[in-house]
């Protein structure tokens, strides 16, 4: 399972070079909703892979806002294809289907400072 927070620049690793049957491929990552059924899909070229062992990983940098910055919190299912176009978002005109799973889209954390709370000191009288 991927899990990705929005306002955040997140790293995933997947494992894609294993089912690959092209030498160097982009890779058209496709998310549908839950609910409400929405769709992000969008590609990296294999340049963005940043692993250091790709034929055991593949890594990418994700920066989560330009991609779903508009969309719903929850549960998406994901799908990642091979392909030799740096353009395509067609799911039927890749080359075949390398990875899919589950990914977890969370709403940018937001944290508040409220007030500093000094040390108690107690003082006794004997």
């Amino acid at each position: 399972m991927i899990t990705i927070n929005k306002g955040n620049t997140e790293t995933i690793v997947l494992t894609l070079t294993e089912k690959q049957t092209l030498a160097s491929p982009n890779y058209l990552f496709v998310f549908k909703s839950r609910m409400p059924e929405q769709v992000v899909s969008f590609v990296l070229l294999n340049a963005a892979d940043t692993s250091l062992y790709k034929y055991r990983y593949n890594q990418f940098s994700l920066v989560v806002n330009n991609y779903f910055s508009n969309s719903p919190q929850g549960e998406w299912r994901y799908y990642i294809y091979e392909q030799t176009s740096a353009t395509n978002r067609d799911e039927t005109k890749t080359g075949g289907l390398l990875e899919e799973g589950i990914m977890r889209l969370n709403e940018a954390e937001a944290f508040e400072y409220v007030s500093y709370q000094p040390e108690t000191e107690f003082i006794t009288h004997g």
